[in-house]
């Protein structure tokens, strides 16, 4: 029977995971990435990864199970267009195939069109940092459109423009590992606020009725002492240039250019101010405990904050579009700690949705364990772990937690007191009080 008790969740409310493409299907041989990796620039290869873009049909059978209404997926563009000019219908027939199986097990497709990899023509010619990547892109939205106008609705255009700008242009640890290039990394973040603004036209052209947003990486910035006014700096610069530039180059000159904001929020970043070091914008990350209480991390060091994802998402709000939870979750092999974290963030989207933030969806990251870029196989993110030899998937609890959630569209009700009026605390999320 249904569960009837209150909600903030709508009718219809996107509940799902993401993935993508190279950190799942495996075998992306015509990205800039796989190059990187076979040239030995990590001690890792993705390989195999997950082997998704043969088993998606199984895959997607584990999240219809868990009552996912909705699933995020990007493709693979050096799969499309493995050389320049050279369009390979097959793939697109094939991306065509998995938006089908997800619509037959009655899961909306979220299609994000550029999740960080490049066909490596595209970065032999410069890439992103290239005056031409602006017409590379959008020749590509256009294919891609035109195959796909009369399946998706939902469409993600880039995602984390300033996580790929700083990973591949400041810090160097992606393709083309370049250092301490902020002109180029600006050029980057520019072109494709430029190339979204494009590709929701070609989006709205073929399809009116498209939804067309952003996937924003929206780490909440503060000052470790915020009455110090070289902390309040270091975490206002840091944060103007994270959080709010970028949305700024995605809406344009002209009036706003999204439909809707994806948000992907993982950790809380606490600021200190350093003299030195332009790369961490005259700040350094304070990973010390704060004076009334302990601070948690996962195991790739990103702090676990619930209370943060309320507040990002009532900032957000003044854009005055809907917001979709595009990623959310935890690298962790605590499973209790896993079930934990996501229980108390959706109490925190269920609190941003009780004081009327307009919030769409939510997707968990990630459906399943994957290929975590420069950290390879080691991070834990997945609902279901992956097995990467044998390619078992195994549900993990917290799948179970998610699969009450999303079938319910309801909060359990574990503590007697109305999901809305239930209070955020870290402590108490991740078990340390």
């Amino acid at each position: 029977m249904p569960d009837r008790r209150s909600s903030p969740f709508p009718p219809g409310f996107l509940w799902g995971a993401a993935t993508a493409a190279h950190q799942v299907e495996g075998d992306n041989r015509a990205s800039d990435w796989w190059a990187f990796e076979q040239a030995g620039k990590l001690p890792f290869a993705s390989g195999d990864a997950c082997r998704h873009y043969q088993l998606f049909e199984q895959d997607f059978d584990l999240a219809q199970g868990w009552g996912h209404n909705a699933h995020r997926f990007s493709i693979e563009w050096s799969r499309i267009e493995p050389r320049e000019g050279a369009w390979d219908r097959g793939a697109l027939d094939h991306y065509r195939d998995v938006v089908q199986a997800l619509q037959r097990r009655g899961m909306e497709p979220l299609v994000t069109l550029h999740h960080f990899t490049n066909p490596a023509w595209f970065t032999r010619a410069g890439g992103w940092s290239a005056s031409g990547s602006v017409a590379r892109f959008a020749r590509y939205v256009e294919r891609v459109a035109d195959h796909l106008k009369d399946q998706v609705r939902w469409w993600i255009t880039i995602n984390e423009p300033t996580v790929y700008a700083k990973n591949a242009f400041v810090a160097g640890h992606w393709p083309p590992c370049r250092r301490n290039d902020w002109r180029a990394a600006w050029r980057v973040v520019r072109n494709m606020g430029r190339a979204h603004r494009l590709a929701y036209d070609i989006l709205h052209r073929h399809r009116p009725d498209a939804l067309v947003g952003f996937a924003h990486s929206a780490p909440l910035v503060v000052a470790r002492a915020p009455a110090r006014p070289l902390d309040h700096l270091a975490a206002g610069l840091r944060d103007l240039v994270l959080n709010r530039l970028p949305v700024r180059l995605m809406a344009g000159a002209f009036g706003r250019r999204f439909d809707f904001i994806g948000l992907n929020y993982y950790c809380r970043t606490v600021v200190h101010w350093r003299a030195t070091g332009t790369a961490a914008l005259f700040g350094r990350d304070w990973l010390d405990d704060d004076q009334d209480r302990p601070r948690a991390f996962s195991d790739i060091g990103w702090e676990i904050y619930p209370p943060g994802l309320k507040q990002q998402l009532e900032r957000f709000a003044h854009y005055g579009v809907p917001l979709l939870i595009t990623e959310n979750g935890i690298a962790t092999e605590d499973e209790e700690l896993r079930t934990n974290f996501l229980r108390a963030h959706l109490r925190a989207l269920a609190e941003a949705l009780a004081a009327g933030v307009p919030v769409a969806g939510y997707c968990y990251w990630s459906l399943m364990d994957n290929f975590e870029w420069s950290l390879g196989m080691r991070p834990r993110f997945g609902l279901a772990a992956t097995d990467f030899t044998s390619q078992r998937r195994s549900p993990r609890p917290a799948a179970a937690y998610f699969a009450e959630v999303c079938t319910n569209n309801a909060l359990p009700d574990e503590t007697g007191t109305p999901t809305a009026a239930v209070s955020v605390s870290a402590e108490r999320a991740i078990g340390t009080a």
